[in-house]
């Protein structure tokens, strides 16, 4: 080979991959199926209902300026309905990422407000991650956080996966490559997908076979369920730095913006069955040290006007296990509750009544009847679930 020749041959070696690269990045650049960098070009609007990828598109790419960021206890607030109730507070859009950590909600936050000054944000203070969120801390395993950093030129991780690369080429219109969701008021709505869950506690054994129906159907029939039994309770200072690190310095940081935080209501039968390690907690105290957790974040709070905190325990809703899926999760109704006690400034929790709302909701966990629950399972099999 002469040298000219082995010259060229030196340069296109060098060159084919460096131009199919380009040319595969700059294909995925338009495909984008997230909608990290831009809206859809040359097909159809449609959204994935993995919100902690998803959310980004749409807070970059859409003009709303009130958000719902919960976990699965707020995905269900409409945010049409939203927008009606609360209108004079903007246009909202639900963003809440299921079985999320304050944390990585911190992170979703954080990119809102270094590129936005919002209006209102909803969010969910989940008992359930302030009690346990001790070994829910890492973001070690997280495959999404690095889309929040600010930096644009790392988004492109997203998609440096041999499924996005395949969808690329063939730019697909596939719902594995670009999303199931048509409507953007939809991706979090989970209600139809378990609508049959609700209306009652015979229809959780018609539908014993269920994931964590069958878990909580199991456990009752083995006498895992007691009340509770009052703890003293005397270290939460995990809890506290938890709170400000992740929630309450957004209050203090952004006075201009308005926080609802909405306290999910469980059911009482949650509660009841806390003594055992089960599906949402092993936590034999739970109760006892989210009740001193909350103290805490009222007192906290309420320093800062830009903050409500609405409760609904002390309301007969959670008495009724038909409002429930399962243990912790309610119907839609209670999503709407919610945005008529924001609309309306009702339900709103402070230092003056929380002590007599926690007490009223201990006394309904306390007199709650699980005996129908008993008896109801007493000829039913249920198979064991194996480990």
């Amino acid at each position: 080979m002469s040298d000219k020749n082995a010259k060229k041959f030196i340069i296109a070696t060098i060159i084919t991959p460096i131009a199919l690269g380009t040319i595969l990045l700059s294909l995925i650049y338009i495909y984008d199926p997230f909608q990290i960098f831009h809206k859809p070009y040359f097909r159809e609007v449609t959204f994935f209902a993995d919100m902690r990828k998803q959310a980004l598109g749409i807070i970059k790419h859409y003009k709303f300026d009130s958000y719902i960021i919960g976990t699965s206890m707020l995905e269900n607030t409409d945010s049409k309905e939203a927008t009606s109730k609360l209108n004079s507070d903007g246009r909202w859009i639900n963003i809440s990422l299921s079985g999320s950590t304050f944390n990585q909600r911190a992170m979703v936050l954080d990119y809102i407000f270094q590129n936005q000054n919002p209006k209102h944000i909803i969010y969910s203070l989940d008992g359930y991650y302030m009690v346990n969120m001790v070994n829910r801390l890492s973001n070690s395993t997280l495959d999404w956080d690095f889309l929040y950093d600010n930096n644009p030129y790392n988004d492109i991780k997203l998609y440096r996966n041999s499924k996005f690369m395949i969808c690329a080429l063939k730019f697909s219109d596939d719902k594995g490559c670009v999303g199931t969701i048509d409507d953007i008021y939809q991706i979090t709505n989970w209600y139809k997908e378990y609508k049959e869950l609700f209306g009652g506690f015979d229809n959780w054994i018609k539908n014993k076979d269920n994931g964590t129906i069958k878990q909580t159907l199991i456990d009752i029939k083995n006498g895992n369920i007691k009340n509770i039994e009052k703890e003293d309770i005397r270290d939460i200072s995990p809890q506290q730095d938890y709170l400000h690190k992740y929630l309450i310095r957004f209050f203090r940081d952004y006075p201009d913006t308005k926080f609802s935080i909405i306290i999910p209501t469980y059911s009482r039968l949650f509660y009841r069955m806390q003594n055992i390690k089960g599906a949402y907690s092993d936590n034999s105290k739970y109760f006892y040290t989210w009740e001193k957790s909350l103290r805490y974040f009222i007192t906290q709070s309420s320093s800062y006007k830009n903050v409500k905190v609405y409760g609904f325990d002390d309301l007969d809703y959670a008495d009724d296990i038909a409002n429930y899926k399962d243990l912790i999760h309610y119907n839609t109704n209670l999503n709407s509750i919610q945005l008529d006690a924001i609309k309306n400034q009702t339900n709103i929790l402070t230092p003056q009544n929380i002590d007599k709302y926690l007490a009223t909701m201990e006394q309904k966990i306390k007199s709650y009847d699980i005996k129908p629950f008993i008896k109801a399972l007493e000829n039913v099999e249920i198979e064991q679930i194996k480990q």
